[in-house]
């Protein structure tokens, strides 16, 4: 790295967070890490500016942000101290897993690589985070299953759910109060015609899923 092998302070640790992330949701931009990160745009153009600057993070073209080889090394540490702490937070302390993620993402920057270390001991080097998303090796190896998401399934077809695609307080809260998560059979018994609502039974209980919703839901089909 540019400074000599020193991390970034932690506002750019949770920027290049941001911009690998958007990078991984299919495109990053200034506009969208702006909106990510709560920033007036000319902040995080700033922001930006240092990420260059430290070797972390190029430009793509006229707007788009792609992490460097080095960026991606060091995102996927966070990535990985992030997921620690979910599981931290809600296996140990017993957080619900609706607050976990924003609780993670501002502890994240600060967690010192041996602490991140301890935490995976403690914890049994668990596999995934509570949503489901894998947790990287501390090598930075990330094994990735693709999942399918539960509204392109046809009725009739099931599976298992792997993992929840975003972590929003909101849609974490509903699934969770439905009993969908990772690891739970589900099953689509019905897909409403012209856009309408996915009928799915899980665990002897029956919901009707809006597509938006159910998008978010991936799963490994049975």
């Amino acid at each position: 790295m540019a400074d000599g092998g020193r991390l970034p302070e932690a506002a750019l640790l949770e920027s290049l967070d941001a911009v690998y992330r958007l990078d991984r949701e299919g495109s990053a931009t200034l506009a969208r890490l702006a909106k990510r990160l709560h920033l007036e745009e000319d902040d995080a153009k700033s922001r930006v500016r240092d990420l260059e600057a430290r070797g972390l993070v190029r430009a793509e073209g006229p707007d788009r942000l792609v992490p460097t080889a080095e960026g991606e090394r060091v995102a996927l540490g966070l990535v990985r101290r992030h997921r620690l702490l979910e599981r931290f937070l809600t296996d140990t302390l017993g957080l619900p897993w609706h607050r976990v993620h924003e609780e993670a993402s501002r502890l994240t920057p600060v967690l010192a690589d041996d602490i991140a270390e301890a935490l995976a001991k403690h914890l049994g080097a668990p596999a995934t985070c509570p949503h489901g998303h894998p947790i990287p090796s501390a090598d930075g190896t990330l094994s990735h299953e693709e999942g399918t998401p539960l509204h392109r399934l046809r009725a009739g077809q099931g599976g298992t759910i792997l993992r929840i695609d975003r972590e929003e307080p909101e849609l974490l809260k509903y699934l969770a109060a439905l009993g969908l998560l990772p690891e739970t059979r589900i099953e689509v018994e019905e897909v409403g015609p012209f856009g309408g609502p996915i009928l799915v039974r899980s665990a002897g209980s029956r919901y009707a899923l809006g597509r938006k919703i159910a998008a978010r839901i991936l799963v490994r089909p049975a």
